[in-house]
C-alpha cells in the first residue's frame, strides 16, 4: 500500500477538508441555534464536538501506542493529556474536576519515571513521522492560538464592552474545535502509517 500514492493523497485532502467543513458548519449553527446557556456556552454542538473528540483522541492514541511499540511512551503520555482536556471540559457541571484530573496527572509522571530510558528514543521516533506535524500543529492551535486569540483585552479593541463577548467567544471555541479535528488528523494519518508499515513487515 502506496500511503503518498497521489490519489490517496487526494482522497484525504477531500476527506479531511470535508472535516474542516463541517466544523466551520458547526460553529455556524450555534450561531443561528444558540442553545440555553447562550451563544457558545458550554451547552452547544461545538462543545459536544469538543468533547467527543478530545475522548476519541485519548483512546486512538492508547490504542496507537499498543500498535507501534517504538512511540507507545510517547503515545501514552499525549493520550493522558487528552483525558485531562475531557475531564476539563467538564468544570461547569463539576467544580471539583482538579480532583479527577489529580490521577491522570500522578499517572503521566509515573509514566514518565517508568519509560524515562525509552523517552527519548521515542521522542525521536514519534517527530520524526510526518504525523507529528499534524499534531504539532492542531496542539498549538488549541492550547496556544485559541487561547490567545481568546483574550479579552484584544477583543474590547474592536467591540465595545457589551459586545465583544460573542466574537470573543465564537473565534476561541472554533479554533479550539479546528485544533482538535487537525490533531484527530494526526492519529488518523498515524493509524494509516502503522497499516503500512505492518503491511511491509509482512512482505
Amino acid at each position: 500500500m502506496k500511503i503518498y500514492a497521489p490519489f490517496l493523497i487526494a482522497l484525504r485532502v477531500a476527506g479531511y477538508s470535508f472535516l474542516m467543513f463541517v466544523v466551520a458548519e458547526i460553529i455556524r449553527f450555534d450561531a443561528l441555534y444558540p442553545m440555553e446557556d447562550g451563544y457558545y456556552g458550554e451547552i452547544s454542538f461545538t462543545e459536544f464536538s469538543q468533547e467527543i473528540i478530545l475522548l476519541a483522541l485519548f483512546v486512538l492514541y492508547l490504542v496507537a501506542g499498543k500498535r507501534f511499540r517504538e512511540i507507545q511512551p510517547v503515545t501514552n503520555l499525549l493520550s493522558l493529556l487528552f483525558l485531562a482536556s475531557f475531564i476539563r471540559e467538564f468544570n461547569f457541571i463539576i467544580s471539583w474536576w482538579f480532583y479527577l484530573v489529580l490521577p491522570v496527572f500522578l499517572i503521566f509522571l509515573y509514566l514518565v519515571f517508568r519509560d524515562f530510558k525509552k523517552m527519548r528514543q521515542s521522542v525521536n521516533r514519534f517527530f520524526s513521522l510526518p504525523v507529528s506535524a499534524w499534531f504539532f500543529s492542531g496542539f498549538l492551535i488549541t492550547y496556544v492560538f485559541s487561547r490567545l486569540m481568546g483574550r479579552s483585552s484584544f477583543w474590547r479593541l474592536l467591540y465595545d464592552e457589551n459586545s465583544y463577548r460573542l466574537a470573543k467567544a465564537a473565534t476561541e471555541e472554533g479554533l479550539e474545535l479546528a485544533g482538535n479535528v487537525i490533531m484527530l488528523i494526526s492519529a488518523i494519518e498515524l493509524f494509516i502509517y502503522i497499516r503500512y508499515m505492518k503491511s511491509k513487515e509482512q512482505k
